[in-house]
């Protein structure tokens, strides 16, 4: 787990700098509030309108962990001073292992969704909730990994092909580009070289007029 985590926040951290080469120091950038809108989105996707009928999109809602799995690294990296990755990483691993030494059984999706997104209104680290949602959807560590390594990949893939002016096309021949990243680590063995493979999965899929 260590490992997994060292290689995920490292390369949240190169990401955070490829986008914005001051993130640590910039104060704009609210990762809770972050936190809050995708717990909305992932709340949504799940359903939660009691006066019509709404079947859970899993896949959707395993993805929005993902993103906000993202955000929560990026806040835990800016709780130590002069951008100590090292002790950051040593802390997420010391409450992962907390989190998921406690007794945890399925519990009901949205209860623990507003847990997690109530946390993040208050500036506080939802470990433990995040642990138990993944565990509601059945979604483990090594899915989060897979998929965190697969989406910091089409992150860089969008800025690559102009995600920040607005020039990256979404949507490719009728499917998001979420969709396709979902093919390509479908597809692909989680080894040491995943990273680059879902980038050119995706570098062959992506319109060639754009």
């Amino acid at each position: 787990m260590k490992a997994q985590l060292s290689q995920m926040f490292s390369m949240q951290d190169k990401l955070n700098a490829a986008i914005n080469a001051g993130w640590i120091t910039d104060d704009s950038q609210d990762w809770f509030t972050a936190v809050l809108v995708e717990g909305a989105e992932m709340v949504d996707h799940y359903g939660w309108k009691w006066w019509k009928h709404q079947t859970p999109d899993i896949a959707q809602v395993q993805l929005e962990l993902v993103d906000i799995w993202h955000f929560l690294m990026s806040a835990e990296i800016r709780n130590y001073p002069e951008m100590n990755i090292e002790q950051a990483i040593e802390a997420s691993v010391a409450k992962w292992q907390q989190a998921f030494e406690q007794p945890s059984e399925k519990k009901a999706f949205l209860g623990l969704a507003k847990k997690l997104v109530g946390k993040a209104a208050i500036d506080e680290m939802p470990y433990r909730e995040f642990c138990l949602l993944m565990t509601s959807v059945d979604f483990d560590f090594a899915d989060l990994y897979k998929w965190y390594i697969g989406k910091n990949v089409l992150n860089y893939f969008r800025q690559d092909h102009g995600y920040k002016d607005g020039s990256y096309i979404k949507v490719w021949q009728g499917r998001e580009d979420n969709e396709y990243l979902a093919d390509a680590l479908n597809e692909l063995s989680c080894d040491e070289s995943l990273g680059d493979n879902v980038y050119q999965f995706l570098k062959k899929s992506y319109p060639q007029s754009a």
